[in-house]
């Protein structure tokens, strides 16, 4: 009687509301993708024909979507449709959750698992690869529902999709325009490396005359040293993280912002970061053919980028918070409340040190000689707030160190999924990663045999130089 009293509270204090189900939904979903995907021939699937072609782009494609139309559901029912979900969120909140249809979709997960395997490994004929596919969607869809189904009761789920109603259609819209942004955005790549090529060749001809420029290939240096700008470089990433997060930021603050006005700070990010690409591979030049490749090699290119990134997302705020004619806060009180932020006491001091962290790794070759700029940041910032930190109580309790420990084995498994198959693709010479390549003319440090960037198109090594990676 006591066990069944107790685990009967349990289930009713363990009931989330339908926001906290749905994000153990979305992670267990991701968790599983990660885990399927270790069963996958990619390489036979990039080179799969006929219907196997198909199945690649649907899928490639597909994803995308479905990321993009959970997340415009989301955002729309969080600025619109919540009111209308009140009543279907109650309700949800006192369903219990269901271990059975659990312990059926682990099952399902499992089952999934060979199918994934044989996929493009044992399907020669077209016939194979159909039934393959058809049986891994049933049993796909067989095993999303029964997630859905052991979070809550499946007539739940269809009260909580009607309650919806248009936000369905505009989310599908804004999903389909997005995944079809993505696909377009691609065919900038060449023209916005061609435009970095110019920019950066303009900027230092005056600085070194002995600047060498081949357009054909995108390569800029001197005798010492010479970066090729590859399509990856060309600042475009940089563009998207801008555009993201003034997109949010306006979002998010649009209390606060005078608009249509507020809009300018988007094309204004990104001009900025754009250039300060262009600036960043002038500098990595200029480090490299002063006598420092490795500096510039294995610290500048690595930080110079977020850094960069960083300056002008807080540029932005700092600036359009204290500006009149884009802030109404600062219009009326001269100064935004939120500038006086209570939280920086506790902050400032991680803060300090990632910042000391980006820049001892920027102006090191291999080896930090400057680690302990993060302890004199950290200590500084720790002086600097010492009264606010003074009157912290600082007993603590079993919480924190049970939600670091979770967080340490969270991240260890993600790397034995992850990191593997990174290092696979680098011993392949596949460079998956970003940037430009970098030419040492002299050193001979880095690979010298041929690399192959995302695209696919190879590069030849020129003469003794040595290929390495820059990345935003």
């Amino acid at each position: 009687m006591n066990q069944a009293s107790t685990s009967a509270t349990v289930s009713h204090r363990f009931r989330p509301g339908l926001p906290v189900r749905l994000a153990i939904l979305g992670s267990a979903f991701f968790a599983e993708k990660i885990f399927l995907n270790e069963f996958v021939d990619f390489e036979r699937a990039q080179t799969a024909h006929g219907l196997g072609a198909m199945l690649r782009v649907a899928q490639h494609w597909g994803f995308r979507f479905l990321v993009a139309l959970a997340a415009a559901i989301a955002l729309f029912a969080y600025v619109r449709g919540w009111q209308h979900m009140r009543a279907v969120a109650a309700e949800v909140r006192a369903a219990p959750m269901r271990g059975g249809w659990l312990l059926a979709h682990i099952v399902l997960v499992v089952v999934l698992a060979p199918l994934s395997y044989l996929l493009y490994r044992y399907t020669p004929t077209e016939l194979s690869v159909a039934g393959v596919v058809v049986l891994w969607s049933v049993v796909g869809v067989a095993a999303a529902l029964t997630a859905v189904m052991a979070l809550a009761p499946l007539p739940l789920w269809l009260d909580a999709a009607r309650a919806l109603g248009v936000i369905w259609w505009y989310a599908a819209i804004a999903a389909l325009l997005g995944t079809s942004l993505m696909q377009s955005a691609q065919s900038l790549w060449t023209p916005s490396a061609m435009l970095t090529f110019d920019l950066v060749r303009r900027l230092l001809t005056p600085i070194l005359p002995t600047l060498s420029a081949d357009p054909a290939t995108l390569v800029l240096g001197t005798k010492i040293f010479a970066v090729q700008i590859a399509d990856v470089c060309s600042g475009l990433e940089g563009v998207g993280l801008i555009l993201a997060f003034s997109g949010a930021w306006l979002f998010y603050f649009r209390s606060e912002y005078i608009f249509p006005r507020a809009l300018l700070l988007v094309p204004a990010g990104i001009v900025s970061i754009f250039f300060l690409n262009v600036l960043r591979i002038a500098a990595l030049i200029l480090i490299g053919d002063r006598g420092f490749p490795d500096v510039a090699i294995y610290g500048f290119h690595s930080q110079a980028g977020w850094v960069a990134f960083i300056a002008v997302a807080c540029g932005l705020v700092l600036l359009s918070r204290r500006s009149a004619w884009l802030n109404r806060t600062a219009a009326h009180s001269g100064v935004s409340p939120a500038m006086h932020n209570p939280t920086a006491a506790y902050l400032m001091p991680l803060l300090a040190i990632l910042a000391a962290g980006t820049v001892a790794r920027a102006i090191s070759s291999g080896f930090e000689f400057f680690y302990p700029l993060r302890l004199i940041a950290g200590s500084w910032m720790l002086v600097r707030y010492r009264r606010k930190l003074s009157i912290i109580d600082w007993r603590w309790s079993w919480r924190g160190p049970a939600v670091g420990a979770l967080v340490f084995l969270a991240w260890i498994i993600g790397a034995q999924f992850l990191l593997p198959g990174k290092r696979d693709a680098r011993k392949a010479g596949d460079s998956a990663g970003r940037g430009a390549r970098i030419l040492d003319r002299e050193s001979n440090r880095g690979f010298r045999s041929h690399r192959t960037h995302r695209r696919g198109t190879r590069v030849s090594r020129l003469s003794d130089a040595a290929i390495g990676r820059i990345g935003f």
